[in-house]
């Protein structure tokens, strides 16, 4: 979810330097030089930096590289929004917030369709989500789009970048089958049933490939128009 309210050096990472995640409560550099992270421990910043350069890779598609720095700070509690989320990325502050891993468990719904997931499994989709949001508004350079683009590809290349035993056990889950329409990619079907929604992203992005984020980055396409 991102929220629209708010709209080189060496690094050499030392033992020292990583005890200090915790202690100093500010992002600390990751090896990769593009990404800092936030994290309650060194184990647990290490782990993140890792996942974030996953995340690029998987979402570093039509058009989407990583065109600038970006943090990366974990939470102890669901962030506030129009619900409880737990992940957002910010847009004003270029950063990302997401629910620590270990207490990520304990906000799954029973019934929902990353329930029986494994943590780091949920983690690392959440983090592919609010990246690729992040990459987004780093390729449109200030240009707003409508949030149901938006959030089509962050969806659609979440579920892109599942390994394919837990993509198809979403898939099962929530019920949708190809093909899909683009007009039940629609922003109220997010807002009510958002496994649904990312579940038809993917299958529509599948379909037609890059030809709907190409046209969402060149201003060409947009599916709020369609709706």
């Amino acid at each position: 979810m991102i929220l629209h309210r708010v709209h080189h050096l060496v690094i050499l990472v030392s033992a020292i330097a990583a005890t200090a995640v915790c202690a100093t409560g500010e992002p600390l550099p990751c090896v990769d030089p593009l990404f800092r992270v936030e994290a309650r421990d060194s184990a647990t910043h290490e782990r993140i930096c890792a996942a974030a350069v996953e995340a690029r890779r998987a979402t570093s598609v039509c058009g989407l590289p990583q065109e600038g720095p970006l943090d990366i700070v974990t939470i102890e509690a669901p962030a506030v929004t129009m619900g409880l989320s737990l992940a957002t990325f910010d847009s004003s502050a270029g950063l990302i917030r997401i629910l620590e891993p270990e207490r990520l468990r304990d906000h799954l719904s029973d019934s929902g369709a990353y329930a029986a997931l494994p943590a780091d499994v949920v983690f690392r989709a959440l983090l592919t989500h609010e990246f690729a949001h992040a990459a987004l508004h780093q390729a449109l350079a200030g240009r707003q789009v409508p949030p149901v683009d938006h959030e089509y590809v962050a969806n659609a290349l979440e579920v892109a970048a599942m390994a394919p035993e837990v993509r198809e056990m979403l898939l099962e889950k929530v019920g949708v089958e190809p093909p899909v329409s683009a007009e039940t990619i629609d922003i109220f079907l997010y807002a009510i049933a958002p496994r649904r929604f990312a579940a038809q992203s993917y299958l529509y992005h599948v379909d037609r490939d890059c030809a709907p984020i190409e046209g969402i980055l060149d201003g060409s396409f947009s599916f709020e128009l369609l709706n």
